[in-house]
């Protein structure tokens, strides 16, 4: 049912949007010889975006609605829409023992990491590591040989498109990759913080770069403790914001609240997470659940899934699922906690999670390794079909690079 309402309203909101582009574009309709420009807009947006990059070269008229922000990102919401319950992976799999001998970035099917065929291999002795996903596009940081960090570059597989950011001005320590829904913009929040003797809790600061202007700029943070930003590196992003498990007791030093980060306003909030089920030694994980935002808690004798609802009456948590627990699994999410992997809940075969090259399903509490794992080490991100970077932004071609 949540699944169903998610899908009407976001259609409803392609039609809207849709109706806007075609307003937009009257003023071209010379051009159009034949068809009205809502026609063509409609028929242009059921296209894959390999073959609207080929149609950019058509006419002018084309390429202005291809490479509109709105038509982008209606694009990238039909395609969405379409896949149902198609969920795919990118997995960036470092070659050799060190990553020493180059990267392969594959789309893969998230019950075996098989690969679907899309896939590109660099030769090159740098390392990179995928840091997050956002509506097709990848953030992603290439270390050096001694491990500092080179450059952060937003790539997107589909389209085999890789764009520069621009140097920082903080010392960064944590990266988040998200969408603004009203400015249609792409934008990246780099955190950091101050190192001083004198001065604790050490104060926070961060800038936000946004894709549309090319433009770092530094803002104002309403936080003072680091433990606030517990777990931002898993962060996952959902309807306009990125959100993290956060801690602020020190004495359990585990996650209490769910921290939130809008990229339209800007801003930082928190919201105290749902009752365990167990409360002595129990992990918590972030993921998206179908078209809802959910927390996984186990222990080692139960486990439990809370679904996040902004507009229930009883309070912002209700509780999904809630089962037993076993040894194999209690070990499998406390190699996630300690190796930093995010979990992907996929909804076939009865709903299971995908961790790292692992999978545990949530009815039979069963831990299997996936069939096509790779050898050494990998990272996992949603993928999705999008045309951001198609235009403009100086981005080139991930086939050359680097």
């Amino acid at each position: 049912m949540k699944s169903s309402e998610a899908t009407s309203s976001n259609l409803r909101q392609i039609s809207e949007t849709s109706s806007n582009i075609h307003q937009h574009f009257t003023t071209n309709i010379s051009e159009f010889n034949y068809l009205p420009p809502e026609v063509w807009t409609q028929i242009l947006l059921s296209l894959p975006a390999k073959t609207l990059l080929k149609f950019r070269c058509v006419c002018k008229s084309w390429c202005s609605i291809i490479d509109d922000p709105n038509f982008i990102y209606l694009h990238f919401q039909l395609c969405k829409i379409n896949s149902g319950n198609n969920q795919l992976l990118v997995a960036l799999e470092g070659l050799g023992r060190n990553r020493d001998k180059g990267c392969l970035l594959t789309v893969c099917q998230p019950e075996t990491l098989q690969s679907t065929g899309l896939t590109f291999m660099k030769f090159d002795s740098y390392r990179y590591r995928m840091v997050s996903s956002c509506n097709g596009l990848l953030l992603v940081v290439q270390h050096g040989p001694d491990g500092s960090h080179i450059e952060w570059r937003l790539w997107n597989p589909c389209i085999r498109k890789s764009f520069l950011l621009p140097t920082c001005p903080l010392d960064t320590c944590w990266y988040l990759l998200g969408f603004a829904p009203e400015s249609k913009d792409y934008k990246v929040a780099a955190f950091a913080f101050e190192i001083s003797d004198d001065i604790w809790p050490r104060k926070i600061h961060f800038a936000v770069y946004s894709l549309r202007d090319q433009l770092w700029t530094v803002r104002n943070l309403n936080i003072t403790s680091m433990r606030e930003l517990y777990s931002l590196s898993k962060a996952v992003f959902f309807r306009g914001a990125a959100y993290w498990l956060a801690e602020n007791d020190y004495q359990r030093n585990e996650p209490t609240h769910l921290g939130s980060y809008d990229f339209d306003k800007e801003s930082i909030d928190f919201l105290e997470l749902p009752f365990s089920l167990d409360e002595t030694g129990f992990y918590r994980f972030l993921f998206l659940l179908g078209g809802s935002l959910a927390v996984f808690s186990i222990s080692q004798v139960t486990s439990s899934i809370w679904v996040l609802e902004q507009d229930n009456e009883k309070g912002p948590w209700t509780l999904w699922f809630s089962g037993k627990s076993t040894s194999d699994a209690y070990q499998l999410f406390f190699d996630c906690i300690i190796h930093h992997i995010k979990l992907f809940y996929i909804e076939s075969d009865g709903g299971f999670f995908v961790c790292g090259d692992k999978a545990y399903n949530i009815a039979s509490c069963q831990v299997k390794k996936l069939e096509n794992t790779p050898n050494y080490y990998f990272d996992l991100e949603a993928y999705s079909e999008s045309l951001v970077l198609s235009k403009g932004f100086g981005a080139r071609d991930l086939r050359y690079f680097p």
